[in-house]
């Protein structure tokens, strides 16, 4: 299962989310959720694909000797 707060996985019997500390319940559907945040997973995706982008023009820049 997932904490639908930060989409960290959490153990079945968890009353905490050991991600972001935020309270879980008892099993509670409403907390937890099957799959994981993708709104978080997709942030990361981006970030990490942006970072790429700038880094590769610059070193062409850089090659280029702008």
């Amino acid at each position: 299962m997932f904490c639908r707060h930060c989409g960290s996985e959490v153990k079945e019997k968890a009353v905490v989310c050991s991600g972001c500390g935020e309270n879980i319940g008892d099993g509670d559907s409403l907390a937890l959720t099957g799959e994981a945040n993708p709104k978080a997973s997709w942030s990361w995706f981006t970030m990490f694909v942006t970072i790429g982008v700038i880094t590769l023009l610059l070193l062409i820049a850089i090659i280029a000797g702008l």
